[in-house]
């Protein structure tokens, strides 16, 4: 399995298309790259506060 942050760049230019609050953008790029990923968006901010 691929770490997530391989899949950051292609989150962000996905989640970029979507139309929603710039507010949500940091936490819909956390959950695209997770799905990418096949990890859990949980997984992913335990990782971040480490």
């Amino acid at each position: 399995m691929m770490h997530y942050q391989n899949y950051l760049i292609d989150a962000i230019n996905e989640v970029l298309t979507w139309d929603i609050p710039d507010e949500a953008l940091p936490d819909a790029v956390i959950a695209q790259a997770s799905l990418m990923a096949r990890m859990n968006p949980e997984e992913i901010m335990q990782l971040s506060s480490d």
